[in-house]
């Protein structure tokens, strides 16, 4: 992969970053996100579906994403019980 690749990839992860914590939601700022070549990969833990479901658009609103791969999951009720 070139460097140009390497740094436009770079550039669109942390674009993707910045975007989610800029929502204010503590769940979406925790989760692993990776890019390569306009393909964004999301994985992690979410307490909700709602915050499954606003990670995706979110993703998707972010300009160089053309494929997003969605890992995430969301926790079980009874582990968010368990972690408070």
């Amino acid at each position: 992969m070139s460097i140009v690749m390497q740094d436009a990839d770079a550039d669109l992860r942390r674009r993707v970053i910045q975007y989610l914590a800029a929502r204010h939601m503590p769940g979406l700022k925790n989760l692993d996100i990776e890019a390569e070549q306009g393909t964004v990969r999301i994985s992690g833990t979410v307490r909700s579906f709602y915050e499954k479901q606003l990670c995706q658009n979110i993703c998707r609103r972010v300009a160089g994403v053309i494929n997003l791969i969605d890992e995430v999951d969301v926790a079980a009720p009874e582990a968010l019980a368990m972690a408070n």
